[in-house]
C-alpha cells in the first residue's frame, strides 16, 4: 500500500484500500475483500479455484459461493437482518443504478464503502431498503453471549437442538 494514500480510500476496519468494482457484477467480490482484508484478486482467485465457471463479468458472485471462499479462508458468516453496527459487515440493498437488482455495499466500522465508487448509500438509505446483513461470526460473540446470558433457558434449548 502506498504511504501516499488519503485516509478516505483506506478501509477503517483493515487499513488496506478499499477495493472497487472492475465489472457490473462484482460487487459482492469487492465487499467480501474488504471484510476478509484480502484483494479483489486473491477473492477472484479464490471464486475460481472452487467453481472454475464462476466469472466476474456476467453474474453476480453467489452467496453460496461467497460463503465457500469466506470459510476456506477461516472465516465463519452469518446472515440476518440485524446489524451490529459496531463491526465490520456486508449489506444488501435494493440497487440505485440498476432496476431489479440487488448490490452489495460493505460498512467498515465506521462508514458505508460503495464498491461501485458512488455515494448513494447512507445509512437512511439502508435502514429503508436493505435485504440483509452479512458479519463475521466473531465479530457478533459479544451478542451471541449476551443473548445466552439474557435468556439462559431458552438458549439452552437452542444450544441443545442442534447437538
Amino acid at each position: 500500500m502506498s504511504y501516499l494514500a488519503m485516509a478516505d480510500d483506506l478501509c477503517a476496519h483493515s487499513g488496506r484500500s478499499i477495493v472497487r468494482q472492475r465489472s457490473t457484477y462484482d460487487c459482492l467480490l469487492c465487499a467480501l475483500a474488504m471484510l476478509m482484508g484480502r484483494s479483489y484478486a486473491e477473492v477472484h482467485e479464490a471464486a475460481v479455484g472452487l467453481q472454475p465457471a464462476y466469472t466476474n463479468m456476467t453474474a453476480p458472485m453467489t452467496h453460496s459461493l461467497m460463503r465457500r471462499i469466506a470459510h476456506d479462508k477461516g472465516y465463519v458468516l452469518l446472515s440476518g437482518i440485524y446489524m451490529d453496527w459496531s463491526a465490520p459487515g456486508i449489506v444488501g440493498v435494493l440497487s440505485q443504478t440498476i432496476e431489479n437488482c440487488g448490490h452489495a455495499v460493505f460498512w467498515d466500522g465506521r462508514r458505508l464503502i460503495d464498491p461501485g465508487g458512488t455515494d448513494l448509500y447512507d445509512r437512511h438509505y439502508i435502514d429503508a431498503h436493505a435485504l440483509e446483513f452479512t458479519q463475521r461470526a466473531c465479530d457478533l460473540v459479544s451478542l451471541i453471549s449476551l443473548e445466552l446470558e439474557l435468556a439462559p433457558t431458552r438458549a439452552k434449548i437452542c444450544l441443545t437442538e442442534y447437538h
